[in-house]
């Protein structure tokens, strides 16, 4: 009786959904505030970079954005957040940079009040709702990849709040708002796709089909809006979805960056999520059939890529959230059967969970799926782009050269903010005068050091007058300046 009256309580449960979201949201921003450094390349150049050549002119371009294998869906969003921010006279670049960052965060933490609406909508208890809401805002790894500026990242939020308003029956505007929300996913990231397709036969199966009509033809709408953004930017209607899949999909050469074995992600997702990760799963198989809606879709998303050969942890960011309400619907068939089992495990869970938010800063790069990479996953580069951003401030820049470090890791024009050459080793000769400043390791490089920050330090050439550089090219690798000449060679 006693654990019964505990699991239908009302105001305890409140309290612990509001202690875990505060916890979650506290740890979410101090990440944005201090973690400058880069876990993958597409954070910065798949999302800020472009947005920052759209809006400033000035961006080192990956290859997708050469040849058009992405769509300016997210690059245009943050573009148009970097001109608001222009607008109301923000140029400060580490300002700028910060507060996409926490809006990233925020956006997290909606991800994580979307859990447990989709929770509730799926018929489940408050008790075991708010245990669900509480893993996500706790989990180490929803942490580490919240201030992001990844599609992973920014597609989690529709995608559950979507799912959330299709499920739930009532009005009409709910199924236009939550058919758009997921067309929004799939403009982000184009695998979410499935989702939007799962979504639909769900509703048949449910005996909606008005519904199903309805939201298909949303659905429908967007990828107009997908292609014609296409159509503008790349000059053929869905350039970026076809091309985008025919390199990665039918000629497998996303494989190129690596492949893993098809155990990676659960391997990765123990190493960095331990206990909670064995929970969470656990609970979601025993929750299968009550949440099917939910935990069928994350299941063949995850499927899906366990499939494709070339894996990264961030792939699944989009079902971290589900694999929650997934979780909190096992418990629920748990606390059905015992209640007092039901409260075990809601406290196992919770605890656990708040063992992953107080160890996060602890993930290396191998726990996040980095396997090539060691220490920690925290700041990594971040002192490199802290001199940018003061390289970024001399009056008489005209150009910053790279040691010890890759720009592909850094913040590049996002950080630097200015329209000068960035190099890397093999840097041109010093004599060239086509750069004044040099980012370093300590002591390995000779001139006036202006700034350390950590292992690095902005050192200052030898007072020269600067040269304009004919053959710089403002292109991220050569393979990308290739293409930039010739297309057709991809």
């Amino acid at each position: 009786m006693f654990a019964d009256a505990v699991w239908n309580a009302r105001r305890p449960w409140v309290a612990v959904l509001v202690v875990f979201f505060g916890a979650g949201l506290v740890a979410r921003l101090f990440a944005a505030l201090t973690d400058l450094g880069v876990y993958w390349p597409d954070e910065v150049y798949q999302s800020l970079e472009p947005a920052h050549g759209l809006v400033f002119g000035t961006a080192l371009l990956p290859w997708e954005f050469v040849v058009g294998a992405r769509n300016w869906g997210l690059p245009g969003i943050l573009a148009g957040v970097m001109k608001g921010f222009a607008a109301l006279g923000i140029t400060d670049p580490h300002t700028s940079l910060v507060g996409i960052r926490v809006g990233f965060a925020l956006a997290s933490m909606g991800t994580v009040l979307g859990t447990f609406r989709l929770s509730r909508v799926v018929g489940l208890s408050l008790s075991s709702s708010v245990v669900g809401a509480a893993a996500l805002s706790a989990m180490s790894l929803a942490v580490y990849f919240s201030p992001r500026a990844m599609s992973e990242v920014a597609a989690a939020l529709p995608v559950v709040w979507g799912l959330a308003l299709l499920l739930e029956r009532g009005r009409t505007w709910r199924v236009i708002a939550g058919a758009s929300l997921l067309g929004l996913a799939v403009l982000l990231r184009i695998h979410c796709g499935l989702f939007a397709v799962t979504a639909l036969v769900t509703l048949v199966l449910m005996g909606r089909r008005r519904d199903a009509a309805l939201a298909f033809a949303v659905l429908c709408g967007w990828a107009l809006v997908y292609g014609l953004l296409d159509l503008a930017t790349w000059g053929r209607f869905f350039h970026s979805a076809l091309l985008y899949l025919r390199f990665n999909v039918v000629e497998g050469r996303a494989a190129d960056w690596g492949v893993q074995p098809p155990a990676y992600y659960t391997k990765h997702l123990v190493s960095s999520l331990g206990a909670l990760w064995v929970a969470l799963a656990t609970f979601a198989v025993l929750g299968a059939r009550s949440a099917a809606a939910v935990v069928i879709p994350a299941a063949l998303f995850l499927g899906a890529h366990i499939a494709l050969p070339h894996k990264e942890l961030r792939f699944i960011v989009p079902i971290l959230p589900l694999v929650c309400v997934g979780a909190a619907a096992g418990l629920e068939v748990v606390a059905r059967w015992r209640p007092v089992a039901g409260l075990v495990g809601a406290v196992l869970v919770l605890g656990v969970s708040a063992r992953s938010l107080a160890t996060h800063r602890e993930l290396t790069f191998w726990q996040v799926g980095r396997v090539s990479e060691a220490g920690s996953a925290w700041d990594s580069g971040g002192p490199v782009t802290r001199l940018l951003f003061r390289a970024g401030r001399e009056p008489s820049l005209c150009g910053v050269g790279l040691v010890g470090w890759y720009r592909h890791t850094t913040f590049a024009y996002t950080a630097l903010h200015r329209d000068v050459p960035f190099y890397e080793a093999p840097l041109p000769p010093v004599e060239s005068g086509f750069y004044d400043v040099v980012i370093a390791p300590v002591g390995q490089q000779p001139g006036t050091v202006m700034a350390r920050e950590g292992d690095f330090e902005l050192v200052r050439l030898t007072e020269r007058p600067c040269v304009k550089d004919p053959g710089w090219e403002p292109y991220l690798d050569e393979r990308t300046a290739r293409l930039a000449k010739d297309p057709t060679a991809l």
